[in-house]
């Protein structure tokens, strides 16, 4: 018998035999002396154990027990809303909410046999929530809260960066719904523009969004997009720095994208094209001046065509096209494309960083929200109403107050650190013009490493990110969303799950 097949069956013949010898032990004399001799020995070591064999058969029982209660809790844990979710082929936007209408709560689904700390208090719970498989009921109820809050935006302006995916998608989608016009950029506008068209209610809020290309690695096209704002927006109530460059993706990564980017005007869709109309307004405008200037890159080259510089071979990662590390038509759940990488920028240390991804890092965490904060405020001041926010997207990696660090993605620590920095010292300065400057974390939503380690991660400790895309986008908004609710409008501080935490 191998060692996986269940021995019940063999037992139970055992069991048969002994019981038949029992009832006529006339049968012992069928066998040879030596095959008695052997069952007896062998039936008095079970019925006799010695104190080894007792300890042995204890930890069995003991290691049965646990994996029974394990898998009873995995089963509880696996039921729940934000592992439903997780398990779905394509992420779908969650659903809005009637106006006027409050979140149910979830209910309080079943109990743990074993308790577990909480993700945000880290007190120990066993009564599991509906939707969220790691917060103790208090914890998940505020957050359940919060994934559904809104507040009314109608006659706002607000700007979110890296809103092609992700949180700063599902960012946009809140304050669109919550009725404010919204400007978001990305490297690829098209895709984006896309994107947003497939939502079920796009038609309620399709003439409030504009979709702009811009890579934030280039600072003269910040300069440029923050001048065309000042040109076209009437005014600027909120800004939400939410690009950031954590782990770098080489050309690869992208090139399945370039084929809508570098297209023709009539590849995307009338609902598509009238998302980028601004955009391409001003890149069209560009493009007939470097005709004039018969010049061949524009200045503001990353607000022009921001698609071509992620093709840039920056790195010797980025050359050539491996289909086996990128295959063709694979996307994850966020409809990115899959990185079969074995080490990415998450495990690097200091020596192992190179200098374009150390100044790529700097350029989109700290520089370019830098930048679209200074030469924006002109336009955030133009109305005189006192709760406007700037929201920094920042992470714990950035914090210095940490009792653990590894030594890993340095580089991406020292710009959240320095966006954070940013915050703490101008926050005092803009709130003096009714702007309400904050950092925010946007909490544990994606396992950073590559994709084969955060596999082995789920499929030998069962270990799911606490919070998904929405809880993200949630903190992010929660700040102009709590403030026009309540009148209290916070600033200079370090917001994590919803509450001040130190630098």
């Amino acid at each position: 018998m191998s060692d996986e097949q269940h021995p019940g069956a063999d037992i139970e013949a055992c069991i048969a035999t002994l019981e038949r010898i029992v009832e006529d032990r006339g049968l012992l004399a069928e066998v040879d002396e030596e095959t008695r001799q052997r069952l007896v020995k062998a039936a008095g070591l079970v019925s006799r154990p010695d104190r080894a064999a007792l300890r042995k058969m204890a930890k069995a029982f003991r290691r049965k027990e646990r994996d029974e209660r394990r898998r009873a809790d995995d089963e509880v844990l696996d039921a729940t809303g934000i592992r439903t979710l997780r398990r779905a082929p394509v992420f779908v936007t969650p659903p809005a909410l009637l106006p006027g209408s409050a979140p149910e709560a979830a209910p309080v689904q079943r109990e743990l046999r074993d308790a577990r700390k909480c993700y945000v208090c880290k007190a120990e719970f066993t009564r599991v929530h509906a939707f969220y498989d790691q917060m103790c009921e208090p914890c998940a109820e505020l957050n359940w809260q919060k994934r559904n809050q809104s507040a009314d935006l109608r006659g706002r302006v607000a700007l979110v960066t890296g809103a092609r995916v992700k949180i700063g998608y599902h960012a946009a989608i809140k304050l669109l719904r919550a009725g404010a016009h919204v400007v978001v950029t990305t490297r690829f506008p098209r895709d984006a523009a896309a994107r947003y068209t497939r939502e079920e209610d796009f038609e309620q809020w399709r003439d409030r969004l504009e979709v702009h290309g811009l890579d934030l690695r280039h600072t003269p096209s910040v300069e440029a997009f923050c001048a065309r704002m000042l040109e076209t927006l009437p005014r600027l109530d909120f800004i939400l720095n939410n690009a950031c460059q954590t782990v770098r993706r080489p050309a690869g990564f992208y090139r399945h994208l370039m084929e809508l980017e570098g297209a023709g005007h009539d590849a995307v869709s009338a609902p598509a094209r009238a998302l980028l109309a601004s955009w391409e307004e001003h890149r069209k405008a560009r493009h007939e001046t470097l005709v004039k200037e018969r010049s061949e890159l524009a200045r503001d080259v990353g607000l022009v065509d921001p698609a071509a510089l992620s093709q840039l071979e920056l790195l010797p990662e980025d050359r050539g096209q491996d289909l086996a590390l990128f295959p063709a038509a694979r996307l994850d759940a966020d409809l990115q494309q899959v990185d079969l990488r074995g080490r990415n920028s998450w495990r690097l240390t200091l020596a192992e960083v190179s200098s374009v991804e150390l100044l790529e890092v700097q350029l989109v965490n700290a520089v370019a929200p830098f930048v679209l904060n200074a030469r924006l405020k002109p336009l955030m001041m133009r109305v005189p109403t006192r709760d406007k926010h700037v929201v920094n997207v920042s992470a714990m990696e950035g914090q210095f107050y940490r009792d653990h660090k590894t030594d890993k993605h340095p580089h991406t620590n020292m710009a959240k650190a320095a966006l954070n920095m940013m915050t703490r010292t101008s926050a005092a300065d803009y709130v003096k013009d009714g702007i309400h400057m904050n950092s925010v974390d946007t909490g544990w939503i994606t396992d950073e490493d590559p994709l084969e380690i955060a596999a082995k991660k789920v499929e030998e400790h069962g270990f799911h990110p606490p919070l998904d895309v929405v809880d993200g986008a949630a903190r992010i908004v929660a700040p102009i969303f709590d403030g026009l609710i309540s009148g209290e409008h916070v600033w200079g501080l370090f917001l994590k799950d919803y509450k001040p935490i130190p630098w």
